[in-house]
């Protein structure tokens, strides 16, 4: 089976790479941030999605790349629409034109975090312009394509040149570093292998329809980066307890957006680990 990865040089895009098995051939690809064995694609030039899909003309295409700076969404708006709303939809386009499923990787800020535990059933209601930028995606991607799913991931994290939050926890406590982790953001933090192994296994089972493909927890940011201490053997102590309210963000962020498993789970026989699993294969693969 043929796979077409945007986003390839980011994190789950190099982690899906990783956790490939040698029996699939895999097309990464790259806008701004190259490696050695990805191609070029805009996904916000319809022409060049098309022109370079049709060349590789694959099974799957599995949609990684976006803008995911939270708080410069709300600055560039219009950026923000184009990458995870409008490219999107040029991909769907692009997908059917070669009858390749596309799986779109999209977010637990889709909703409003008023309830928690989200099944896929339920009601979305984004807050701030990257969470409706997001859910933009998954309407387009309905819109254009007939062989499609959605795979909504949750603070993904992993090892990978750039800092994500779990890297960046690690490192601060490393240097002794005290830092302000937020009691009251809830949230399903998500391994990136894992979710990578969970859209393998969507598109082998040819699944279609939304899985939320996130860790295996309900858990706060705070608690999650006391068991990131706690894994790596970092001292808990340097790690602060604060509210949102004293701790300024520019976009709204859903206080409990943590996603319901169970789906997945059951209909495709598959596991999504809990933290402390996924924490404890990431402290083995350092």
């Amino acid at each position: 089976m043929k796979f077409f990865i945007t986003g390839g040089s980011g994190l789950l895009g190099g982690r899906i790479a990783t956790v490939a098995d040698d029996e699939h051939e895999l097309i990464l690809s790259h806008n701004s941030n190259p490696t050695g064995n990805t191609v070029k694609c805009d996904i916000t030039n319809e022409d060049e999605v098309k022109k370079i899909i049709s060349k590789e003309n694959p099974d799957v295409i599995i949609h990684c790349a976006a803008m995911t700076n939270v708080d410069l969404c709300e600055d560039e708006v219009d950026k923000a629409y184009k990458i995870n709303g409008d490219a999107t939809g040029y991909l769907a386009k692009a997908a059917e034109g070669v009858n390749a499923k596309m799986i779109y990787v999209s977010t637990d800020f889709v909703f409003d975090g008023k309830k928690g535990n989200y099944k896929e059933t339920d009601k979305v209601n984004p807050l701030g312009i990257y969470a409706k930028s997001k859910y933009d995606g998954e309407v387009q991607l309905q819109r254009y394509s007939s062989d499609w799913a959605i795979a909504r991931v949750s603070v993904l994290y992993g090892w990978h040149e750039r800092l994500n939050f779990t890297t960046w926890v690690i490192d601060e406590l490393r240097n002794d570093n005290e830092i302000n982790i937020v009691t009251d953001q809830i949230n399903s933090p998500t391994l990136a292998d894992n979710a990578a192994e969970a859209m393998f296994e969507i598109a082998l089972q040819d699944k279609n329809g939304i899985y939320h493909t996130a860790g295996n927890d309900l858990i706060s940011r705070y608690d999650f980066t006391r068991e990131i201490a706690e894994v790596f053997d970092l001292d808990e102590t340097l790690i602060n307890p604060i509210t949102s309210d004293k701790f300024v963000q520019k976009a709204p962020r859903p206080r409990d957006s943590s996603l319901n498993v169970s789906k997945i789970e059951k209909e495709l026989n598959f596991k999504m680990e809990t933290c402390k699993e996924s924490l404890e294969r990431m402290h083995d693969c350092e």
